[in-house]
């Protein structure tokens, strides 16, 4: 596996920090099952009133499902 940041097999992606927003926890953790987000790729979530985020790392050719804006 390429480190982070380091061009891996495909030239064309690269490993990147992402991020995202929900309105609740139950869309926060559908999001990570429906994407496959691993444990260790994931760098933090946070709260706020109102909001949950999260920062992961993940290949930047690939897009997330989502399931509309602020999910």
């Amino acid at each position: 596996m390429p480190g982070r940041g380091v061009k891996s097999a495909n030239k064309n992606s690269m490993i990147i920090l992402k991020s995202d927003y929900f309105s609740t926890h139950e869309r926060l953790t559908r999001f990570i099952t429906e994407n496959k987000i691993k444990r260790e790729d994931i760098l933090v979530i946070t709260q706020v009133p109102g909001s949950f985020s999260i920062f992961f790392y993940a290949e930047d050719a690939v897009q997330e499902i989502t399931h509309g804006m602020f999910s």
